[in-house]
């Protein structure tokens, strides 16, 4: 791939949907900052979404952060690897394909910060959304431990190369 293409690849928009500002704006911004950026969020959004297998597409009222934004702290993986996840092909990556996958991310984060809303929403004496997104992380840590105990068959596994 020449310079003037990694270029063109980093400017692809990743959107977000305009709806989730407040939310974005008390969860890294002010004196109890929980993400200190907002990609940070985004990830975190993505994979809530994916764990909880939701995805809802975006609006037209969107806000962009470029994929090169993701890229200069290699967050951009994970836009690619929940691609990999939804499609089940590395063809997904190639450049022709990289708005698709970046859909889906979108998708996964749109969902995510919906769901992180109602979280925060259902806890209403918790006006930081700590205390909230902390119990929800150590929740997820509890039941991946009992899966990790149950016993996992690889062969049920379909990734197609």
């Amino acid at each position: 791939m020449s310079r003037l293409d990694d270029r063109k690849w980093l400017g692809v928009n990743v959107n977000r949907d305009r709806k989730h500002e407040p939310l974005v704006e008390r969860l890294t911004q002010g004196d109890h900052v929980i993400f200190s950026h907002n990609k940070d969020l985004m990830v975190f959004a993505a994979m809530v979404g994916y764990s909880l297998d939701k995805s809802e597409p975006i609006s037209s009222d969107k806000i962009q952060i470029t994929l090169g934004t993701y890229a200069n702290t290699q967050q951009d993986t994970y836009i690619y690897l929940l691609a990999l996840l939804k499609m089940k092909d590395a063809t997904c990556l190639k450049s022709e394909n990289l708005n698709d996958a970046v859909k889906v991310f979108e998708g996964y984060c749109n969902a995510g910060l919906s769901i992180i809303q109602s979280w925060i929403d259902e806890n209403p004496g918790d006006p930081t959304g700590i205390d909230t997104l902390e119990g929800k992380i150590l929740e997820q840590v509890f039941l991946n431990e009992q899966r990790s105990q149950e016993n996992l068959n690889n062969d049920d596994l379909e990734v197609d190369f």
